[in-house]
């Protein structure tokens, strides 16, 4: 996993070593950098319904830090500009479920309540249109947006179902996420910070299966991020 990571981000940045020799007579100007950052998680169109239980979204949802480091690459003209990275990123995901059956929601506790917690390995890959509205001396800031690839390495997902009727359940995550990305970027000097918010395009899940059984429960998820990030342009 973390051989191809290293391979997709060296892939990224190898033009930025060639180009400003290329072009240093020219307007264009290309910079490389790497951020570190942090992002959480919310969910739209939630639907899960496992092993006689539901997931109620208004109650219950929870979420957890995740975290992020990316090498990018930033292709400028005047205010304008392009950039790619490859975000390395761990996201982690929490859920609690209630009772179908009001009778038995009654003997519910919260020392028995069905709860799935889920972390995720991953690499995105962005492709952001930028336009910088203000810059004054070694300040700066930008409005980018774009498509956002999200690349699940789903062999190494950690998954963790209690306290359901069936202790083998297993979520068949899709590989290949899409968002849309739209953040806000301040740059001093050397030094920037994003915000950004991604929307979630497509459905997480294939759904949820009991390895032992061969049943499938129902489940639908797309989840939208929240990110916060600072890094240095080289």
């Amino acid at each position: 996993m973390y051989a191809r990571c290293l391979l997709i981000a060296f892939a990224l940045l190898l033009p930025a070593t060639l180009l400003p020799q290329e072009r240093s007579g020219s307007r264009i100007k290309v910079s490389t950098g790497f951020k570190v950052g942090f992002h959480a998680a919310t969910y739209n169109e939630t639907d899960f319904e496992i092993d006689g239980y539901e997931f109620n979204e208004d109650i219950i949802q929870s979420n957890k830090i995740g975290y992020s480091a990316s090498p990018f690459v930033r292709v400028s003209k005047g205010k304008y500009y392009l950039q790619t990275e490859a975000t390395m990123s761990i996201s982690r995901h929490y859920f609690e479920f209630n009772d179908l059956r009001p009778e038995e929601a009654l003997q519910q506790t919260p020392a028995n309540t069905p709860e799935y917690k889920l972390t995720t390995y991953c690499i995105q890959v962005p492709l952001l249109f930028g336009y910088e509205f203000l810059q004054s001396g070694h300040y700066a800031m930008s409005a980018f947006t774009g498509p956002n690839v999200k690349f699940v390495f789903t062999a190494h997902d950690k998954q963790e179902f209690n306290h359901f009727r069936n202790n083998d359940l297993c979520e068949q995550i899709r590989p290949t996420l899409f968002y849309w990305k739209v953040g806000l970027g301040v740059k001093i000097s050397r030094v920037c910070f994003d915000f950004t918010y991604d929307v979630g395009l497509n459905n997480n899940t294939r759904g949820i299966i009991s390895t032992k059984s061969g049943k499938k429960f129902k489940a639908k998820r797309s989840d939208n991020l929240l990110s916060f990030s600072v890094g240095i342009t080289f």
